[in-house]
């Protein structure tokens, strides 16, 4: 289901301290804004150890009107654009006396209530500003702080940097040519109408806090003109009566599907043309979208006029490039923010552009142990995000969590920028754009199979650091492959067939599938594999690779087996397998019509001549079921094996088989 926070969704509140487990990883949490506090709330009640320092003497980052950390960019007008419910963090949602769209006075309280409901208020430090960040001698990472007590260099397991991406003002680059006698401000330092009273204003940026100080100059200046370079699709806060960020899709539909629905969205809003801006050069969904129901209401009153984007400064007038001029003794550059961290050295971190890629916008694979929090840009809010990736985080530093191997992550990483990529228009606004529901839904997907891999083996630490460094080098089993396309298409198929899944599901293994399959059961060995995520590879007999079903055969990654000489054919699809411990799923997907009678051999036999693990699971064709099971390594003794899979089939379906062990095999043994 889409994301959507609840009043029943509120988890009870914390009134006695949570105890520290100092022998875990320690870590630094820099910044006390929303992404900040969803990590100090998630490490705090994981039990890690942390500090958390705040550079002012406030909780909630931009949404707290002249923050004391100098740095938000918040205005007396500003509220959010994604409704309360989809706004809220998972376990707590809103006040039920919020309007639909929160005002940033009632943001900030919400922060201040959240902090206070789980109790971790004392773990923040504030007044305190890290200056830098360095890794160690060790491969940890030395911080360096200064706040009232003075400046001190301490030494962490893991930094988690939550310091915001709207606080560096963006200037144009290059500025414009010309000359102004006027005075020149940022968004960044908007407050309030005050400001724009009574004066020439040229509001220039085509976001929605662009939009907002044009709307508030339309009030209360003599004119107010609205440039922009590039026209967004200007969509509606709300449809029918209701927030229109509230008709939303699950995240595991592709893209395409939530890009139809902003084009809806487009559609109803209409188009910003007739007010003499220039048509968007792309399509609706292939950039950040912007909201606003006040922009068109004070166009059509003629109290703002639109341009396009400017020429030159003329003293006392800005020229535009289709030859008009205005009046101007006020600019407000709403031109977005640079990604920066001050903390950290060039030859460390430096987006260039604000392009920084990172493993599920999270982890840094060449800097294990370094996280950022909340550095997207989302068709949706950030603090879902923020809040998932810190329990991410949590579950890494407390060892209930293992990431795949380094490759993995650099090609998934590497696979996910490039996607991005071309679902937006290029721009340093999009680098960090994500698929709010399918960000959320793929993580979850990702810390879940990260927990079954920590279940099952002993992390490689790679470094003094721990498990804060095992994000990029531990190795792991494989990542699922197959796309959003596949995957709802299974889904939708064995939906229809009422087929239900029992244990936990292994999605991110190595499916060795099925050998000597025939009839039709590859068919559903693959929708099941498709439908959880499982790199699937089929083992088939040589003589079905004719025809059409041969040709499917090979799109859908099936290997051809030599019956002649099984364990070459085994050798050459391991040795494909990603990562330096490949598993073997053992899929019977054939046989068990017959309850378990005849269960296949062919695993087990695998495992024996590789060494290498077996993970149960079954597929129960008359109660429509897959089941998943325990990993272990067959000791030799084949009754004693088949004995631990006949009670995993029997605790799975309630079916007590007479006989579990194959011919094939009591025949060898």
């Amino acid at each position: 289901m889409a994301y959507f926070v609840k009043q029943s969704h509120r988890a009870p509140a914390v009134t006695s301290p949570v105890p520290v487990d100092e022998s875990l990883p320690r870590a630094c949490i820099i910044g006390a804004g929303s992404s900040g506090i969803a990590a100090a709330k998630q490490l705090y009640l994981a039990g890690v150890p942390f500090d958390c320092f705040e550079k002012g003497r406030d909780i909630g980052g931009t949404w707290v009107l002249d923050n004391s950390n100098g740095q938000s960019a918040c205005y007396d007008t500003l509220e959010i654009n994604t409704s309360c419910p989809r706004m809220a963090f998972s376990d707590f949602p809103m006040p039920e006396d919020y309007p639909p769209y929160a005002r940033h006075d009632q943001v900030r309280a919400y922060f201040e209530q959240y902090v206070d409901h789980f109790g971790f208020r004392d773990t923040i430090t504030f007044d305190t500003t890290v200056q830098d960040v360095s890794r160690s001698a060790d491969g940890r990472w030395d911080v360096r702080i200064s706040g009232p007590g003075g400046t001190e260099t301490r030494t962490y397991d893991a930094v988690l940097v939550a310091n915001g991406h709207h606080w560096d003002p963006r200037w144009p680059e290059p500025a414009y040519p010309g000359t102004f006698d006027g005075e020149q401000i940022h968004a960044h330092d908007y407050r309030s109408g005050e400001q724009l009273a009574g004066r020439d204003v040229v509001v220039v940026g085509a976001g929605n806090s662009a939009m907002d100080i044009a709307v508030e100059s339309s009030l209360v200046a003599r004119t107010t003109t609205w440039s922009v370079r590039r026209t967004e699709w200007v969509l509606r806060k709300f449809l029918l009566g209701r927030p229109s960020d509230q008709v939303a899709l699950p995240g595991w539909l592709p893209w395409w599907v939530t890009a139809a629905r902003l084009r809806l969205g487009a559609a109803y809003a209409g188009s910003m043309t007739k007010y003499g801006l220039p048509a968007p050069t792309h399509k609706p969904g292939q950039s950040h979208p912007v909201q606003s129901d006040r922009i068109r209401e004070r166009l059509d009153a003629g109290a703002i006029t639109a341009r396009p984007g400017i020429e030159r400064l003329d003293g006392d007038r800005v020229v535009f490039v289709d030859g008009t001029d205005a009046p101007a003794d006020l600019i407000v550059w709403a031109t977005g923010y640079r990604v920066s961290f001050p903390f950290l050295a060039p030859d460390l971190v430096s987006p260039h552009d604000n392009d920084l890629p990172l493993w599920k916008r999270t982890v840094h694979p060449d800097l294990p142990g370094l996280y950022f929090i909340g550095l997207v840009q989302a068709i949706g809010a950030v603090m879902p995000i923020a809040e998932a990736q810190s329990a991410w985080i949590a579950d890494t530093l407390a060892g209930r969590y293992v990431p795949p191997a380094g490759d993995v992550v650099r090609r998934q990483m590497d696979a996910e920028h490039r996607r991005d990529k071309r679902q937006f228009y290029a721009s340093p606004r999009h680098t960090m754009e994500v698929d709010f529901d399918h960000y959320l839904w793929d993580l979850d997907r990702e810390r879940k199979a990260g927990r079954a891999r920590a279940a099952t083996r002993t992390p490689s630490l790679g470094s003094a650091a721990g498990p804060a460094a095992s994000a990029s080098v531990a190795a792991a089993a494989p990542t699922s492959g197959g796309g959003g396309v596949r995957r709802t298409l299974a889904r939708v198929l064995l939906g229809a067939a009422r087929w239900r899944a029992v244990g936990e599901v292994p999605q991110r293994a190595v499916l060795v599938g099925a050998p000597h399959t025939s009839n039709w059961d590859w068919v559903l060995t693959i929708l099941l594999a498709w439908r959880y995520g499982i790199d699937i590879r089929l083992l088939v007999k040589k003589e079905l690779f004719v025809g059409p079903l041969g040709w499917l055969l090979r799109r859908t990654g099936a290997v051809a087996l030599d019956r002649k000489n099984p364990s070459a054919t085994i050798k050459a699809l391991l040795a494909e397998a990603e990562g330096d411990d490949p598993w073997l799923l053992g899929l019977a997907a054939e046989g068990t019509r017959s309850r378990g009678e005849y269960w296949k051999s062919g695993f087990y036999r695998i495992a024996r001549q590789t060494g290498l693990p077996i993970t149960l699971a079954f597929i129960d064709a008359p109660s429509r079921t897959v089941g998943w099971g325990p990993t272990f390594h067959p000791t030799g003794d084949v009754r004693a094996d088949m004995d631990l899979v006949r009670a995993f089939y029997t605790d799975k379906t309630g079916i007590r088989p007479d006989d579990f062990t194959p011919p094939r095999l009591r025949e060898e043994d």
